[in-house]
């Protein structure tokens, strides 16, 4: 019964950690307030965290974050020598490796928020703007291209506004429905935009 109470408030804890580095970034958070957000004495996280980093260490895992990395290479491998993406079928591999990346990402909702939107001061605080690069190599690739300065310019910013939509989306929603809607119209927006720049 000890083990599955202090079992329940290390998840609690965790939980508690996860929505408050989400809200607020792995910087500004602090242990009193996940303390309050699981519902326990600060000094209780102490018995189970030595300090803010280990709480985050155990929140977001490295096995997470490189099985994450491993399914967004893996989508957009997937739409190597695919002309128009928009015109695949449901079953196609880019189709459905797009899917479980969004799966996986509402099943890992507030660490994929805290990943894209709050994590300066943590090991992976380069993660958002690393991936940014990856996709704007990828694209650029993908369509043969090699833009202008200027043009690459505002290609960088897109993505890197695409990337930031996608952390406020699974940040402002909780219902698996709201952002599944939500993210199917900025990737159809984001498709069509590429599209027209590297087709014109």
């Amino acid at each position: 019964m000890a083990q599955y109470l202090k079992d329940e408030v290390h998840e609690a804890i965790l939980a508690a950690a996860l929505e408050v580095f989400a809200r607020k970034g792995f910087r500004s958070a602090s242990m009193a307030e996940i303390a309050s957000a699981a519902r326990v004495s600060t000094g209780n996280i102490y018995r189970y965290f030595e300090n803010k980093n280990a709480l985050y260490e155990a929140a977001l895992p490295g096995t997470f974050v490189t099985t994450f990395r491993r399914l967004l290479k893996q989508r957009v491998e997937a739409a190597r020598g695919v002309k128009d993406l928009r015109k695949l079928e449901p079953t196609a591999p880019y189709r459905l490796l797009s899917e479980e990346v969004l799966a996986f990402s509402l099943s890992n909702r507030l660490r994929v928020v805290v990943l894209l939107s709050g994590p300066e001061g943590t090991p992976h605080e380069h993660f958002a703007e690393e991936l940014v690069q990856f996709l704007l190599e990828s694209a650029t690739a993908h369509f043969h291209a090699r833009p202008a300065h200027p043009t690459r310019f505002a290609l960088e910013e897109l993505y890197r506004s695409y990337v930031t939509t996608l952390g406020r989306i699974l940040r402002h929603f909780e219902q698996e429905r709201d952002i599944r809607e939500a993210v199917e119209a900025l990737s159809r927006y984001h498709l069509t935009g590429l599209a027209a720049l590297f087709e014109s």
